[in-house]
């Protein structure tokens, strides 16, 4: 049987799909690209916005175009949300929500009539390392919200929060390492709940981590107040952490903040990037903004703009607000014109280019950890990946995906970096 996936939204779900594929190459099945003809296609949805629920459908049509008689199954969150809907789109087989997402492949295998769906949002946490297709593992130790916010259905789609108990994080990290993974990202939908249900938390768990030989740790998204000086402290003097930060700032105007019903103010972003700035100089911080969200007047964007001006951060990653059904947003009034929301979603990203270019060139000269991901597939005989503090990179040479290696940081073009491997322990050869 050949089958393919399509995954959509947030590492969370890369993981989830990680997983699905390469359990799928376990049962004997041939894993083509989403792109190819195949008898089966598995879509990993978000629903983080109305686009997110568009793809999915827009999907659902695109792979009955390439084969009409495929078995088509659509799973995760907007399967979660909103079953009825998929069920009722032609061409949809199976809708399997957020929890057991390996019974999709059951179902496929069988080839059962009718269609199913599964209920209960428990989530997907295995307690054993799944795998990765890429040269970085994402380990997901938690999942589920216990905050309501008025924008969000991911509490409606994954439940509460749950986490990992240490032990298996331990045991999933050590798992990747014995496959050669060498960076391992710790995800999760709300990443600072992690052990919350079992007396442990964040923090104590990197310090476990850290305390031990193993791959190098990347974190995924925090809100501002989830990150304490402890942590800061520990990217600044253990290597094994990597200088990576994300952000979910969402607004930088309070009463939109309020609206939103998130539980932080704008100063707290304020001061956690200045810490960042003074404790981590070269760390990477990327930042999620959501533009025009009911109640987002011009004036309350204009001062998003001036906090994000005046702050220190990498990148900006902007959202256009879209209602949710079911969310208290979806009631709210003030709600900017689609044109208007255009014109603000391009002053940010034209702010986040210039920020960003400005984080690439300060990179010059300097010589960081490379982590080599695959080759280039727009320039032939280079290879790229991304350093500990998420420089994008490009390099001449041959390449050996997973490994760690320095390099120098020689040039910066759009939106990455030119490097020179430093050959060491002849992991690395120059071209002749």
């Amino acid at each position: 049987m050949r089958i393919a996936f399509k995954n959509f939204g947030c590492r969370a779900n890369n993981f989830e799909t990680d997983g699905l594929y390469l359990e799928a190459i376990r049962r004997g099945m041939m894993v083509v690209s989403d792109d190819e003809v195949a008898d089966a296609y598995v879509i990993n949805s978000c629903t983080v916005t109305a686009n997110a629920d568009r793809d999915a459908r827009n999907q659902v049509y695109r792979f009955k175009r390439a084969n009409p008689s495929a078995v088509v199954a659509v799973i995760g969150c907007y399967a979660q949300v909103a079953k009825e809907e998929l069920l009722a789109l032609s061409g949809v087989d199976y809708v399997v929500g957020t929890a057991d997402k390996i019974k999709v492949l059951d179902l496929i295998e069988t080839a059962a009539d009718g269609r199913d769906h599964v209920l209960a949002a428990t989530g997907y946490l295995p307690e054993n390392f799944v795998g990765s297709r890429n040269a970085r593992a994402n380990i997901k130790i938690q999942d589920g919200c216990n905050y309501k916010c008025t924008f969000c259905t991911i509490p409606m789609a994954r439940g509460r929060s749950r986490s990992l108990i240490p032990e298996v994080v331990e045991k999933q990290i050590a798992e990747a390492a014995a496959q050669g993974f060498q960076e391992v990202v710790l995800t999760g939908i709300h990443l600072a709940h992690y052990g919350w249900e079992h007396n442990s938390d964040l923090k104590g768990l990197l310090d476990r981590l850290l305390a031990k030989d193993g791959p190098r740790i990347r974190l995924s998204t925090l809100d501002p107040f989830e990150i304490p000086d402890g942590l800061l402290d520990l990217m600044a003097t253990n290597s094994k952490l990597c200088p990576f930060l994300h952000i979910a700032l969402q607004s930088g105007d309070d009463e939109v903040l309020k609206r939103m019903r998130r539980v932080y103010k704008v100063i707290e972003f304020e001061s956690i990037t200045e810490q960042i700035q003074k404790k981590v100089p070269h760390a990477y911080i990327g930042v999620d903004v959501i533009v025009g969200f009911p109640g987002e007047t011009l004036e309350a964007f204009k001062r998003t703009v001036v906090v994000l001006e005046k702050t220190h951060w990498s990148k900006l990653h902007v959202f256009s607000f879209s209602a949710r059904k079911g969310t208290e947003a979806a009631k709210l009034d003030g709600k900017a014109p689609a044109q208007e929301i255009a014109r603000r979603s391009a002053v940010l990203r034209e702010l986040s280019d210039r920020r960003n270019r400005e984080f690439l060139l300060e990179q010059i000269g300097r010589t960081q950890e490379l982590l080599i991901e695959r080759p280039s597939r727009k320039r032939p005989g280079r290879w790229l990946g991304h350093t500990e503090s998420y420089v994008p990179v490009e390099f001449e040479g041959a390449g050996v995906a997973k490994q760690i290696v320095p390099v120098r940081l020689t040039s910066a073009m759009r939106s990455s970096v030119a490097g020179e491997l430093i050959p060491q322990f002849g992991c690395y050869q120059k071209p002749n």
